[in-house]
């Protein structure tokens, strides 16, 4: 105890500190040359820790420790230094702690100085000056050096025997490691192969030990995370909670608790980071977990991370909150309650004065572009969750593909912000290029702008004097500009001062018009979005009728005929603009204008789907032709249930983020049990990257499925029946078989509505009864044991071979839905239930059932075997599509038109 401190290596000159050197974690084969380095590594945490900070024969952490506790207290009374200090590490070692540390500060000569310096080592196990010590003592005393800007470089090498030790061991060790890098730069020295291994055991322990792609943030990266993550937003606030762990990473269970908001909110922020990468999501679903990657550490701490007061860092609330207060989520079919519902004390409706567009994020991209219909509309019962900032567009460009979104309350914000997106310099500079521009003859047209670009596309803010691609993109950037100046002026007008509504909504219109003829000019598909989180809420009559005329007017305006603009041929009532356009040629064979790009509208619409595309239909009829209206018409449709190409197309698109491959059986089983497209993003969003382009397997379906709510599988099933969705949910979300006692108590359901509903599901070969219990017919992820099936092709037996159907499982499908969903009575058709003794009666005898025929069966089952069943609805019926049309009536097409419609119905 009397030597000095120099003598025993402990200079409190912080000689291992490197001006410059950031806290963290890193992999190396070989030690630092720099620092301080342990060889012969400990393989107990308490080992470690005294290796090094043992004032005699430690590797020197120690005088770090004195040098950090001096500066974070210096010129401090003894009063404040130990409120300081009560902040930094709390009631370790029952209060003790703060003194051990508060003798750092003395003299060197001073024997308290070398009895706290002594005591360092002691922590974490036995009674260090009579108290009783765990390793969360060991975490205290590293706290002021974190608070600390000195930075040692630690080299450990990984104990040799490390394997053998037992896993608390192990990890008790690794969390010392983790907790040392947020203080230290740690160079943890393994080989390779250790590496892999340790990321295989010890994820949750190691910061970064997963993350071998060492990618940081790149410029396209960056743009996109800063689309994504606003300061003080959710987004931002997860990312910090991430990164302030000492092993950087989280559960799901924690998050869930930490946030004042549904349970699928907190997934999407999480699922909104895995698509800027981020973060990455791992583990099972019962023990879901998210980790920071090389980029999401390197954006905390560059974007996020800003120096605080110590005495503000107990301050921050325990629960993190939104503006927004929570409505309890009620699992189940029929109407779909939402999660938040709108702040009371902000005014949603009337529009910000500043707006925003925003990168879309990639799951919302891959859904929009998924859900496409052609020169169509889109509808998806969907929960949509409402954007913070209610004036905020979002932009999505891919391969020629641009997408566009905006949060509807009314005509003027949807279509406000639509054109603001559609103008936005983004679109100039990566999709209407000078260069796309001239191959598709676009620039050419300007020496002669009367005629197409005005006189037939309507397209204005074009002055008479353009003749550049320069001019072009300057004159629709300026009415950008101009747009949002009126709204800024209406958002501070007076609220009954609503002189400006029409204006602003007349030019957003326009606006919107011209950029769309000019895309489709350019061979751009567009794809315009519009979000309604409050429809089913707060949309009266009044205010859906308001909406749905506009996307009608909006629709017509943005539809062609050739080049020519549909909604001046037909609608335009003012008679000089008629005449600003050109006559259009009529061919009788095809009189009918199109939509130009695609609609998808999605929101909580209760299950109404059918009274929505209703609604749109009686809108676009009611559009008044003019009297001198030529023989044209438009023409589309609405689709309220998604068919097995949105689904797939969706799924591919996000498959292919994780480096997978979509199989006919994988859309098959997504289609059938997940409700929307949408849903299906939201959980092949939790799956893994880095598959080497593989083809998804039955286990990795299994498990996307799982992280769905109950509520959100299996559409079509009665409002009013919530023990399907929740048995299923279960079934997705066990490793093995489990008996119905079981069920019941994961599903939480009664044993006889489980019985009655469980039998539909065993009956069509989604679940099967085995010795050990029921399961869902989906590969189980385990690799070892009875139920080792991760790489084993489990499918339901109506999707493990769909070019070859077995007919006879159908018909059966065809009996049950009949006579538990249909019209109740009995199958008294010769042949039915069919046997398989002889040939299979014909389908169509049957009348159509609910849900199984309409909703699931078709998922399930290509009907390939019977070639008369192949074009035949009644047996493969088509996705409910409802046809579109406005504009006179057409005599000499009338019988066309009516063959037409039901083609596309």
């Amino acid at each position: 105890m009397s030597k000095p401190a120099d003598s025993v290596g402990m200079d409190t000159g912080s000689s291992g500190t490197t001006p410059g050197v950031d806290a963290g974690i890193s992999y190396s084969q070989t030690p630092s040359l720099d620092g301080i380095v342990v060889r012969d590594t400990e393989p107990t945490a308490t080992g470690l820790w005294k290796q090094l900070v043992d004032p005699w024969d430690g590797a020197g952490l120690v005088g770090e420790l004195v040098t950090a506790v001096r500066d974070l207290l210096v010129d401090r009374t003894a009063v404040e230094a130990r409120e300081l200090l009560d902040d930094v590490v709390g009631e370790a070692l029952d209060g003790a702690l703060v003194d051990i540390l508060c003798s750092l500060t003395r003299d060197r000569t001073d024997r308290w100085f070398w009895m706290a310096v002594s005591t360092l080592p002691q922590l974490g196990s036995g009674r260090p000056m009579g108290f009783r010590s765990n390793l969360e003592d060991i975490h205290a005393a590293i706290a002021p050096l974190v608070e600390s800007t000195h930075t040692p470089i630690i080299s450990i090498r990984l104990p040799g025997d490390f394997r053998t030790l037992d896993i608390e061991t192990r990890r008790s060790w690794c969390r010392l490691v983790a907790a040392l890098s947020q203080a230290a730069d740690v160079r943890l020295v393994c080989s390779g192969v250790d590496r892999a291994w340790l990321a295989h055991h010890h994820r949750d322990d190691l910061p970064g030990v997963s993350d071998r792609s060492d990618a940081g943030l790149d410029e396209d990266l960056l743009t996109a995370a800063l689309d994504v993550v606003d300061v003080g937003s959710r987004h931002a606030r997860t990312l910090s909670l991430i990164a302030e762990e000492d092993t950087e990473t989280l559960a799901f269970s924690r998050l869930y608790s930490e946030f004042s908001v549904g349970r699928s909110r907190v997934r999407q922020v999480i699922g909104d980071l895995v698509d800027v990468k981020l973060v990455e999501t791992y583990g099972s679903s019962q023990d879901r977990r998210v980790e920071l990657t090389t980029a999401g550490r390197q954006f905390y701490k560059e974007e996020i991370a800003v120096q605080r007061r110590l005495g503000e860092r107990v301050s921050k609330s325990g629960k993190l909150c939104n503006d927004s207060r929570v409505t309890p989520r009620a699992h189940g079919e029929g109407e779909d309650h939402p999660e938040t519902a709108p702040p009371s004390t902000v005014d949603r409706h009337r529009l910000p004065s500043y707006h925003e567009t925003r990168y879309m994020n990639r799951r919302t991209a891959s859904t929009a572009l998924g859900t496409a219909v052609e020169s169509g509309i889109s509808v998806v019962n969907y929960p949509i969750a409402q954007q913070d900032d209610r004036a905020e567009g979002r932009w999505h460009h891919d391969d020629g593909r641009l997408v566009v979104s905006a949060e509807g309350d009314n005509p003027l914000q949807v279509w406000t912000t639509l054109a603001l997106a559609l103008t936005d310099c983004r679109t100039f500079d990566r999709v209407l290029t000078k260069q796309r521009l001239e191959d598709h003859g676009v620039l050419d047209m300007l020496e002669d702008g009367e005629a197409i670009l005005r006189g037939m596309r309507n397209i204005g803010w074009l002055p008479d004097e353009i003749d550049s691609y320069d001019d072009l993109r300057g004159a629709f950037l300026e009415a950008a500009t101009e747009l949002g100046e009126l709204t800024r002026k209406y958002a501070d007008a007076d609220d009954d001062d609503d002189g400006l509504r029409g204006p602003i909504t007349r030019d957003a219109l326009g606006l919107a018009g011209s950029m769309t003829h000019l895309l489709d000019l350019a061979d751009v598909d567009l794809t315009r979005v519009v979000k309604l989180p409050e429809f089913s809420r707060r949309f009266d009559g009044e205010r859906r009728d308001a909406l749905f005329q506009s996307l009608a007017i909006g629709s017509a305006i943005g539809s062609n005929y050739d080049h020519h603009v549909a909604y001046r041929q037909i609608f335009e009532k003012r008679a000089d603009k008629r005449q600003q356009a050109f006559d259009p040629t009529v061919d009788a064979a095809d009189p009918w204008a199109r939509l130009i790009g695609s609609w998808t509208l999605v929101g909580d619409f209760a299950g109404q789907t059918e009274a929505v595309a209703d609604a749109l239909q009686e809108h676009f009829n009611a559009l008044d032709p003019h009297d001198d209206a030529p023989e044209i018409a438009i023409r589309s449709e609405v689709r309220t249930e998604p068919t097995r190409r949105q689904v797939a197309e969706t799924a591919r698109r996000m498959l292919a983020t994780k480096d997978l491959r979509l199989t006919p059986e994988a859309t098959s089983v997504l289609h059938g049990l997940a409700r929307t497209p949408f849903d299906v993003a939201d959980a092949l969003q939790y799956l893994a990257g880095d598959n080497e382009g593989r083809r998804v397997d039955a286990a990795e379906v299994r498990y996307a499925l799982a992280q769905l709510e109950p509520g959100r599988l299996l559409r079509g099933i009665d409002g009013r029946r919530t023990t399907p969705r929740k048995l299923v949910s279960a079934l997705l979300e066990a490793d093995r078989p489990i008996t119905g006692a079981e069920i019941d108590e994961r599903a939480d359901v009664s044993s006889r509505s489980r019985r009655d509903h469980l039998a539909d599901l065993v009956e069509v070969g989604l679940v099967e009864e085995t010795e050990r219990g029921y399961r869902l017919a989906l590969s189980f992820s385990g690799v070892d044991g009875d139920d080792a099936e991760r790489y084993v092709g489990v499918w339901p037996a109506l999707v493990a071979d769909p070019e070859t159907p077995t007919v006879h499982v159908a018909a059966k499908v065809l009996r049950i839905g009949r006579e538990h969903h249909g019209p109740g009575d009995p199958v008294e058709t010769a042949g039915w239930p069919y046997t398989g003794i002889n040939d299979p009666p014909d389908l169509r005898e049957l009348s159509t059932p609910r849900p199984y025929l309409d909703d699931i069966l078709p998922t399930l089952w290509g009907v390939r075997e019977r070639t008369e069943y192949v074009d035949d609805p009644g047996v493969v019926p088509a996705p409910s599509a409802a046809l579109l049309r406005a504009g006179p009536t057409i005599d000499q097409t009338a019988i066309q038109d009516a063959t037409d419609g039901s083609a596309t119905g």
